[in-house]
């Protein structure tokens, strides 16, 4: 190892050792901690889930380079898979293809030296939707032995990371990212009185900016530091279905977390939470926090190391 790399690599240890400290420091301080206590079943379900993404990529290489539209998010236990609705500028049919949605992957071609902006609209199948609606069971719940009070934490998030491109292609620098998300959830009880309590954005990235959401978020959950996930207080009579939106902006600004006052969003189908059917078994989330930090550390360790090293 010549002595610049050396020298790289030492500053490396030394930044991720300053990065570990500051996220444990944020961790402890973070109001919003609680148990997640094992739960029968959920009373809210999502129906309908879709996200419009727009990014702006950069080839720093010397040739040619592609990228391709992921259609499996892997954060939820099943996993959840999507159809690309539309893409802009239209998009390449790529040489090889693993969704297990649509025969083809979709992505683009990126010049030398290119920056290329590209959005597209994905729509969640075959779940959740009115047919097979879902909810994201936490893996990390614990069994109850408490009596005689039980904290109700609501419904939880996910979290990813929006520059895992930068990982994967160390060639492609992620410039920006932005993600319009819209979901719609219903109270399967149609008999009984109407339900309450905190619902979360499903798929939140991290290190963004929350910067439009509709209706209004109630607050903004720190459960997980580094994340500005969105939270709704609800209250959804029997059988009633409910659709919110919500924007986030990759990389976040010192500002910090800036909603929006619009009160418009991307129109959802009505029909999309028409119907229903309770006894579709319900989604878990598969990453415990723990498992998550060290990933985000490992992840950022490699973008590091792939940009600088190789």
């Amino acid at each position: 190892m010549s002595i610049n790399k050396l020298f790289m690599a030492v500053i490396v240890l030394i930044l991720f050792a300053a990065i570990s400290s500051s996220w444990a420091a944020e961790w402890s301080d973070t109001k919003d901690q609680q148990a997640w206590v094992k739960e029968q079943d959920s009373e809210v379900l999502f129906t309908y889930l879709e996200s419009t993404i727009t990014v702006t990529i950069k080839n720093n290489n010397d040739h040619v380079e592609y990228f391709k539209i992921s259609q499996k998010y892997n954060q939820t236990s099943p996993s959840i898979y999507w159809r690309v609705a539309w893409t802009n500028p239209s998009a390449l049919k790529m040489i090889k293809y693993m969704s297990d949605v649509d025969a083809d992957d979709l992505g683009w071609k990126i010049q030398p030296g290119e920056t290329k902006t590209v959005s597209f609209k994905v729509v969640a199948y075959p779940y959740p939707s009115a047919q097979l609606p879902v909810y994201i069971r936490r893996s990390d719940s614990i069994d109850n032995t408490f009596w005689p009070l039980l904290n109700e934490p609501g419904l939880t998030a996910t979290w990813f990371l929006p520059n895992e491109i930068e990982y994967l292609n160390p060639n492609l620098d992620l410039v920006s990212w932005k993600g319009h998300f819209c979901f719609w959830i219903k109270n399967q009880d149609t008999t009984r009185p109407q339900v309450s309590g905190i619902v979360r954005a499903p798929i939140v990235p991290i290190d963004s900016n929350l910067t439009y959401s509709n209706p209004q978020v109630t607050y903004i959950d720190k459960e997980l530091p580094w994340a500005n996930t969105a939270a709704w207080d609800v209250l959804i009579s029997p059988g009633q279905s409910q659709h919110y939106s919500y924007t986030y902006q990759w990389p976040q600004t010192a500002a910090g977390s800036k909603i929006s006052e619009k009160t418009s969003s991307a129109a959802v189908p009505a029909t999309a939470a028409a119907t229903t059917n309770t006894s579709v078994p319900t989604s878990k989330t598969g990453v415990p926090f723990g498992l998550f930090v060290v990933g985000a550390i490992i992840l950022a360790a490699g973008v590091v190391y792939a940009k600088f090293f190789q």
